[in-house]
């Protein structure tokens, strides 16, 4: 996630890598959860938080465009396309729990 809005911006990067599986399985199930109270990012990968999954990301800027999948825009440009197929879209506001993100996994209904 970038720490500004503006073109060249730092970073703050979580990260998994997870073998394809060439299109003949269940896929993955990615979720990534934002805490403002707490100043961090997570990456969940099928309900898993890895070792390299949590990014500190203090003082976090307010967005004033549309949830983009799939893609990243920084000040005026497009740009870190998604290498896969995206094939359902949750968004809720608020911090989920670890057991919440496991639940969306196995199907269940989250309550806000």
């Amino acid at each position: 996630m970038p720490v500004k809005d503006e073109a060249g911006a730092p970073e703050k990067v979580v990260s998994e890598i997870e073998s394809a599986d060439g299109g003949e399985g269940l896929g993955h199930r990615l979720a990534v959860v934002y805490d403002d109270g707490a100043d961090t990012v997570k990456l969940y990968v099928d309900g898993q938080l890895g070792a390299g999954d949590t990014a500190d990301f203090p003082n976090g800027w307010h967005s004033s465009g549309a949830l983009q999948v799939g893609r990243a825009k920084a000040a005026d440009g497009w740009g870190e396309y998604l290498h896969g197929d995206v094939d359902e879209v949750q968004a809720y506001q608020g911090v989920l729990s670890e057991t919440q993100i496991r639940q969306l996994g196995a199907g269940a209904g989250i309550d806000p």
